[in-house]
């Protein structure tokens, strides 16, 4: 398959009062403000809402083979951190013959923001976003400005907020007591998750998060052993030598959220 890339001009910058996204590209984007107001010292959540096209698709932080994700850089007010870019569950893809993970339609990504103790004023936070669409014959990237102003208040729930808690629960949350072990033999890697009892994981879908690990066009299906759950899986073509890292995103099945797994080889 052939891609064309074209450059996307200009960036716009917009005010948190205006209603539409910023588009650039195949895609439009907005900042949702999940606080009217910010406390010093206590941590804000924003939404970043990604609409992509009809017929277009969005990438993940494992984009798969080729693709680009969501990148986001913060312009702050001397003392405020940024966290980083929270993730909703993907979807599978092919782009012609790549696989791939990402997003149709509509896709809020979130971010904490975290004022010092001392912040006092009025606080402008700017964000610039990139990212890359595509469909079967073409990818065309996004690049935008966006900011928001804030007065110091008392932190309380801004016009946003109802979508930013609805989007937190698509957000992979680390999973308590669930233990992934990865044993590679030749070009395939056997996955092990020791789960505590109760947590079932028949119907799930898992998604490798770690870039470069499992072949993307490798479905992960975990099957019930007496003692565990296992899948095998084909390694990366492009992976160098055993893996080190490792992130598993399940979501569905008997699920009621998401999870995120994560295994580091033993130095």
């Amino acid at each position: 398959m052939k891609f064309s890339i074209l450059m996307a001009a200009g960036i716009p910058l917009v005010s948190p009062l205006m209603a539409a996204g910023v588009k650039s590209g195949h895609a439009d984007a907005e900042l949702l403000n999940g606080s009217a107001s910010y406390q010093a010292g206590k941590t804000l959540t924003f939404g970043i809402r990604l609409t992509v096209e009809p017929g277009w698709h969005s990438y993940w932080i494992n984009p798969g083979e080729g693709g680009m994700p969501l990148k986001a850089k913060w312009t702050l007010p001397e003392g405020w951190t940024a966290g980083e870019l929270q993730q909703p569950v993907p979807k599978r893809f092919m782009t012609g013959e790549l696989p791939g993970f990402g997003y149709e339609g509509k896709a809020v990504f979130l971010v904490d923001l975290t004022p010092p103790a001392i912040a006092s004023g009025e606080a402008l936070c700017k964000v610039k976003l990139s990212w890359l669409t595509c469909d079967e014959s073409a990818c065309v990237p996004g690049d935008v400005e966006l900011s928001v102003k804030l007065s110091a208040g008392d932190a309380a729930a801004g016009k946003d907020a109802v979508t930013i808690a609805a989007a937190s629960k698509k957000i992979p949350r680390p999973a308590e007591g669930v233990v992934l072990q990865v044993e590679p033999e030749g070009d395939t890697l056997t996955l092990t998750l020791n789960a505590p009892e109760g947590l079932d994981l028949e119907g799930t879908k898992a998604f490798p998060a770690t870039p470069q690990v499992i072949d993307a066009a490798d479905p992960i299906q975990f099957v019930r052993t007496k003692t565990a759950w296992t899948a095998k899986v084909k390694k990366n073509e492009y992976a160098e030598g055993a893996p080190t890292l490792l992130d598993i995103v399940l979501a569905g099945g008997k699920l009621e959220k998401p999870l995120v797994i994560s295994w580091q080889a033993k130095k």
